[in-house]
């Protein structure tokens, strides 16, 4: 008795990460495939076999495909959101945690081109699937980054009048259009737009806005 009440936890965890374990490949195969072909276009059938997952199993994880690509933007929103809030630490002062934090967002962008399809095929599609998932995480983000602009606020760097949902959507709009609009607007530069010097020149560029417009000139802490 002693023994088999030894096993059960045992037997039940590894069930779990093999079930977790499962969960991420069908996300990452379902995340390169509808990015490349949309909600739409995507079969769950290419997903199986990207996975190595079947059918049913998929079904019995997520319901239907809509769900699945739901899940699939929720699990990328929810990692911006780690890596946006792991950034910050109210020890630093406010212009160095808005930086923090926007680098982490716009590395992530450059470094996951699949998450930039899917927010292109987002807006080609009137954000039908988003619209699920995104309130809540920009709700988490507001909640983030309000004790970013208090403690700005209180110790005069930000300005008292500053409506973060604004800031939040200018931060996206200027970091996600320089990777969904690159192919369009690379002629306009000799150099790969995606090359280290031009992914931290941008990434300033993007920074001087929007510190310059959410700080008070010549007193931001550097």
């Amino acid at each position: 008795m002693e023994g088999n009440a030894r096993k059960v936890p045992l037997n039940r965890n590894r069930r779990e990460q093999r079930s977790e374990e499962s969960r991420a490949r069908i996300l990452a195969a379902a995340t390169t495939i509808f990015a490349e072909k949309g909600p739409d276009g995507a079969r769950v059938d290419e997903i199986a076999k990207a996975s190595g997952i079947n059918k049913r199993m998929i079904y019995a994880y997520f319901g239907n495909k809509e769900e699945l690509y739901a899940e699939v933007l929720r699990s990328n929103y929810n990692k911006i959101y780690a890596l946006s809030t792991k950034a910050v630490d109210l020890k630093r002062t406010p212009k160095e945690n808005v930086t923090r934090a926007v680098r982490a967002y716009f590395y992530f962008l450059a470094e996951n081109e699949a998450f930039v399809r899917l927010s292109s095929w987002e807006a080609l599609n009137g954000g039908r699937f988003s619209r699920k998932v995104l309130p809540s995480f920009v709700d988490l983000l507001v909640l983030a980054f309000d004790d970013i602009v208090k403690d700005g606020i209180q110790r005069k760097f930000i300005r008292p009048n500053i409506d973060i949902r604004q800031v939040l959507f200018s931060i996206q709009a200027l970091c996600l259009t320089y990777f969904n609009r690159r192919e369009l607007m690379q002629p306009l530069w000799q150099e790969d737009l995606l090359s280290g010097e031009m992914l931290e020149a941008r990434l300033q560029h993007i920074l001087d806005l929007i510190t310059d417009g959410i700080f008070y000139h010549g007193e931001a802490v550097e």
